[in-house]
């Protein structure tokens, strides 16, 4: 039976993280429908020129087939939610699956709203700002139905100051502000400069948490993974915001710019995640010290 229970378990993280990879494939094409002003290609709205299968030239290829891998990843996450709801012990989980599926239903009427009402900066920007907290949803789905997850890992002093635990949520909310201020550059043009202030500080911050957690050394390295590769993501987002900048042009540049964004959100929203979870701001968590010894039996609090 506990064989039984682990391959279940081990089949829904792989068709989470298949969900995962699709979502993303799916703000790729967002980001071209944008990067090619392909927003209004069809007038119309959930069908394509009154039909299912328009001439896919032009424009319409862009929306169309965005609207195509929508539906699909609509349909994978309600087989996600539904999965969770037959086999996922664990009801936090469960209703992390059901916000998943409502984000995604939202962002799909968000779609055919910016369609119907030719493209409202509002709606465009909240339509840009919830595709990747679809994003960020399902990478957390995918993570904690993983075979590898501790429901009560053990956790360090954060007796810094700040902490550990306030540095990760700054990191993700100056992640998400980014992602606001970029959708807000992408359909007004405006806000150019508090977007680079922006990115500035979510550089600093990045570097900060990376020293914090070099110097504390968790006996978790799956911790500081998470550090390298926001790291390694944002230096690349950096890169691809400077070409952007000198090929405004460039729609390769400025949709990669809109997807590597989107996974800076997603890693940081991860990494606060995972702070939370093996950090603790009192003395009563066993040291450190004493957790990263192999031989050392883990403390009862």
């Amino acid at each position: 039976m506990k064989d039984q229970s682990r391959v279940v378990r081990q089949s829904l993280h792989r068709y989470a993280t298949v969900t995962t990879a699709m979502v993303f494939l799916l703000l790729i094409a967002g980001g071209l429908v944008t990067s090619t002003d392909s927003g209004l290609a069809v007038p119309d709205w959930p069908l394509s020129y009154g039909t299912w299968f328009p001439p896919l030239v032009g424009g319409i290829l862009f929306e169309h087939g965005h609207r195509v891998i929508a539906g699909v990843v609509g349909l994978m996450i309600l087989v996600l939610a539904g999965w969770l709801w037959r086999a996922e012990p664990r009801a936090w989980v469960r209703r992390l699956g059901y916000v998943a599926l409502a984000a995604v239903i939202l962002q799909a009427l968000l779609g055919g709203l910016t369609v119907l009402l030719l493209l409202p900066p509002q709606v465009s920007i909240a339509h840009a700002c919830l595709g990747p907290s679809v994003l960020c949803l399902v990478v957390c789905l995918a993570w904690a139905t993983a075979p590898g997850w501790a429901d009560d890992p053990v956790r360090i002093e954060d007796r810094g100051v700040p902490s550990l635990r306030a540095l990760g949520m700054g990191v993700a909310w100056l992640a998400a502000l980014q992602l606001l201020l970029g959708a807000v550059i992408r359909h007004t043009g405006s806000a150019v400069w508090p977007h680079l202030a922006g990115a500035v500080a979510l550089v600093a911050a990045v570097v900060w948490f990376g020293r914090r957690v070099k110097r504390w050394r968790p006996s978790e390295p799956g911790w500081r993974h998470h550090v390298i590769r926001l790291h390694a993501l944002l230096g690349t987002q950096i890169v691809l915001g400077g070409l952007v900048l000198a090929h405004r042009s460039a729609v390769a540049l400025r949709t990669a710019h809109v997807a590597i964004g989107a996974l800076v959100l997603a890693q940081a929203v991860l990494l606060a995640w995972e702070t939370i979870r093996r950090t603790a701001p009192t003395a009563a968590i066993v040291p450190e010290r004493f957790v990263s010894a192999p031989t050392q039996e883990r403390a009862t609090p």
